[in-house]
């Protein structure tokens, strides 16, 4: 953090005591106190530095999976190109609610379907809630609403990502649930286009075994430093 910034939110709105020049004559100290709107603006510029760091904190930690999990493993092998490219966007919702999440995840998609190729995909990352994978997986009918109430199912399509993540029908220790075990809830959005290309280019069939079997190579202490928050 900036030391100035440091400064002014450590002394703004704290009293301010001014010397008593002169024993002598009496001379009072005087004590000038904030003001209520002085207190409040404090409080305000501290929350929003907290939170611009916590947030800043997130998207560090999700660039990391992506470099070392995702691309470095080959989960996905169409990640590395767009992500390289700087064509991965990560936007962190640093509200408390699912309405929170939801008004993000509107403004994601609106902003992925009039970019002009400079975005090919949003990951948008959830802090604060749906730390149960089963509350995740609910919310999601409410995301993926929102590609039919914008007209776009055909433009956009929706995955996910969760710390729990767990596949239908799957064991939850099952080494194939770790291709979706991102370090927090996440919502992506892709474009249709970019899928269609990526699915002729490659025989995308091969991929969950691929992915199957790097991960059970791996034993735990891997395991552990890749995916520290599952353990």
């Amino acid at each position: 953090m900036n030391p100035d910034l440091d400064s002014l939110i450590n002394f703004a709105g704290c009293q301010s005591l001014q010397p008593r020049r002169d024993l002598n004559n009496k001379t009072q100290a005087t004590v000038t106190p904030a003001s209520q709107g002085d207190k409040q603006a404090d409080i305000q510029t501290k929350a929003q530095a907290n939170a611009q760091a916590n947030s800043q904190a997130v998207v560090e930690q999700v660039n990391r999976w992506v470099e070392q999990c995702v691309i470095d493993l080959s989960l996905c092998p169409f990640a590395s190109f767009p992500y390289r490219t700087g064509k991965v966007r990560i936007a962190v919702c640093d509200g408390h609610s699912e309405s929170d999440f939801l008004k993000l995840l509107q403004s994601e998609l609106t902003l992925l379907r009039e970019s002009t190729g400079d975005i090919e995909t949003t990951l948008v990352v959830c802090m604060d809630i749906h730390g149960d994978f089963l509350d995740f997986n609910d919310f999601l009918a409410d995301a993926e609403a929102l590609l039919k109430t914008n007209r776009c199912q055909s433009e956009v399509q929706i995955a996910s990502f969760h710390p729990q993540y767990r596949f239908a029908g799957v064991d939850e220790n099952d080494a194939g649930n770790f291709t979706n075990r991102a370090p927090f809830p996440i919502v992506q959005w892709l474009r249709t286009d970019s899928v269609t290309l990526a699915v002729e280019s490659t025989d995308t069939s091969l991929i969950p075994q691929h992915n199957i079997q790097t991960l059970q190579s791996l034993d735990v202490s891997r395991l552990r430093a890749l995916f520290p928050w599952v353990y």
